[in-house]
């Protein structure tokens, strides 16, 4: 058996241990600087991505076209579901303007609506006109609903308004009298993320 009697092997044992302090401390430095980095930084880097949950991103925008007021004062009857459009006594005739995806920017990033819309009258001959206009319904609503505000849109009072919003478009844009209308929009699929 040999005995190494210079004492090197000792000096290699204390470099090493003093390498995993070193390394042990500079790992805990890093870690403190991004615990320290995230808990100031954090806050604002989550408001830009959109993923915060504070009550200051869940408002809606001053300058939105959707208030839940909107519903009642829309005013003219031309802009308004027609009263009765499920009564017994009335036949009702679907015209399909199909399904939308819409980009809408909110806080710096892209979200996306996603719709289809259905429309219902009363009248056959005229829902069948209704259908021959609907590339050009497809052309309004799609204008429309990009100038639309996303946190508006993902209220249950917002889609409402939304809705009724898009009656009173709809109508315009197939020039609709009062006698001669669509009676309601339906969207029967609803989707915002």
């Amino acid at each position: 058996m040999e005995f190494n009697v210079s004492g090197t092997d000792s000096d290699t044992a204390q470099k090493k241990g003093f390498s995993a302090v070193v390394l042990i401390g500079v790992s805990f430095a890093f870690l403190m600087v991004g615990f320290a980095g995230g808990t100031f930084v954090g806050p604002t880097v989550k408001n830009v991505l959109g993923l915060s949950n504070s009550e200051e991103n869940l408002q809606v925008s001053a300058d939105t076209d959707l208030e839940p007021g909107d519903v009642e004062d829309v005013g003219a009857s031309l802009f308004k579901p027609m009263a009765g459009v499920f009564s017994p006594d009335k036949e009702r005739f679907y015209a399909e303007v199909g399904e939308f995806l819409v980009g809408l920017k909110y806080q710096g990033r892209t979200r996306y609506l996603q719709l289809t819309v259905q429309l219902v009258g009363h009248d056959k001959k005229y829902m069948g006109t209704v259908e021959t206009d609907v590339p050009a319904i497809r052309n309004g609503l799609s204008i429309f609903f990009t100038q639309q505000d996303f946190a508006a849109l993902t209220t249950l009072e917002g889609r409402e308004a939304l809705r009724v919003i898009t009656l009173g478009e709809v109508n315009k844009i197939i020039g609709a009298t009062p006698e001669k209308r669509v009676a309601d929009v339906f969207f029967t699929e609803y989707i915002t993320q």
